[in-house]
């Protein structure tokens, strides 16, 4: 997923540099490059320079430690990196590796974090923490939330597991904060396509993943919804604040105002780049090196599942969202299912019969209402019972099964007490 867009994005940075040799100061001081770029370029200079060790004593016999002599060596890496040139290969190889990079990190920090920090150990000392911030560029306010918990309880390692509880944390307060606050929170998702595609939309998939990665799904619930039901294959920043001011109780109906977007996928130039088939300095130690998992596997491909906290998908729906305190307003229309259930009952089946998936319910309904007549209709009924497991015969998928039944067969209201 994203393929064409992250070559887009290499491409795009590399397309004015052509000559055999690139400095990084060209880089910083192009204000054409996203600025994510061009800080992951500076931070793969500040690795090198840590390899050479300059600032180290190596017998342990010389105190670097004043500050007169600090200062010296900032002065020195400000020199080395103003003079330092990348070849041509490693230009392509660095566009290559930012785009994956800040495509992993925009769309899905968590994920990449977790990948990039802790490289499947269990605990990270701070030092590394450090080094590891100079690559990030969006989100500050994960790297800044680690320190200020580090230094506030006086600890040079974090564990994985107190990092968990402390990036879902902030993730909790900033989903509190939207609608709201929606534009800045996804400012660097739309500032990526915009680069990448010249476009003010975003995938609605590119939306699903980032508030999948922040367990947002009810905002997921809706996303897929629109997508789904209405065909809305992109969204913009107004579009998207549509989606998640829509009540849950009436997203198929306020939903139904949304623009239909059918656009075909841009054509993107193909960036070829040349292999390297050698390491850059054989003699040294190696640098820092981003995991493989968040360079290989673009956002949205098919992963390995997270033991912890596994992502959601079709087969295993989300789970419910906490139970409404005010009731469902009805659809008044009568080719609706809806129509034939109690508020009450409604919510007893999406949790029994859907798992809680209220996207997967909306889903069913729409095909329902479209249905030509019963025999279609019940089809439908019986793909959603073998799908979730459901015995035909329990209470709810009698009185579901009913329901669906009274609107093609003109029956009474086959409202339940539940």
């Amino acid at each position: 997923m994203f393929e064409k867009e992250i070559t887009s994005y290499a491409f795009n940075v590399t397309k004015h540099y052509t000559s055999d040799r690139v400095k990084l100061s060209a880089l910083l001081s192009d204000v054409e490059l996203p600025e994510a770029f061009r800080k992951f370029a500076e931070a793969e200079v500040d690795d090198i320079i840590d390899m050479e060790g300059i600032e180290r004593s190596k017998t342990g016999k010389l105190d670097l430690s004043k500050p007169e002599i600090q200062a010296l060596f900032k002065e020195v890496r400000h020199i080395l990196k103003n003079s330092y040139e990348f070849s041509r290969e490693e230009f392509l190889e660095l566009a290559d590796k930012a785009s994956k990079f800040l495509f992993n990190y925009v769309i899905r920090p968590r994920w990449t974090l977790e990948k990039f920090l802790f490289k499947g150990e269990n605990s990270v000392d701070a030092v590394s923490i450090r080094k590891a911030s100079r690559f990030i560029h969006y989100y500050g306010y994960y790297p800044k939330g680690i320190t200020e918990y580090l230094d506030f309880h006086g600890k040079a390692v974090l564990d994985i597991e107190t990092w968990k509880k402390l990036h879902a944390k902030i993730d909790e307060h900033l989903i509190s904060t939207l609608p709201a606050k929606l534009s800045s929170l996804t400012a660097p998702l739309f500032g990526l396509f915009k680069f990448s595609s010249d476009t003010d939309r975003i995938p609605s998939d590119a939306a699903v993943l980032f508030f999948k990665d922040k367990f947002a799904n009810g905002i997921v619930d809706r996303v897929e919804f629109a997508k789904e039901v209405k065909n809305i294959r992109s969204v913009d920043i107004m579009t998207l604040t549509m989606i998640l001011e829509a009540a849950s109780s009436d997203i198929d109906q306020n939903i139904a105002v949304l623009p239909k977007t059918e656009e075909p996928p841009k054509e993107f130039r193909s960036f070829e780049r040349q292999k390297v088939t050698h390491p850059l300095y054989p003699e040294n130690p190696q640098a820092r090196q981003i995991p493989d998992a968040v360079l290989n596997e673009t956002p949205g491909a098919p992963s390995q599942p997270e033991p912890s906290r596994p992502m959601v998908s079709q087969s295993q729906p989300p789970r419910a969202e906490a139970p409404r305190n005010q009731e469902t307003r009805r659809n008044t229309s009568t080719s609706s299912v809806r129509n034939y259930l109690s508020p009450k009952l409604e919510e007893k089946i999406i949790k029994k019969i859907f798992r809680g998936s209220r996207s997967a319910y909306q889903i069913c309904l729409h095909r329902l209402d479209e249905s030509a007549d019963w025999h279609a209709a019940s089809r439908v009924v019986e793909g959603v019972f073998i799908d979730n497991d459901v015995d035909p015969f329990s209470k709810f998928a009698v009185a579901f099964t009913d329901a669906v039944s009274a609107k093609f067969r003109g029956s009474q209201s086959s409202e339940k007490k539940s």
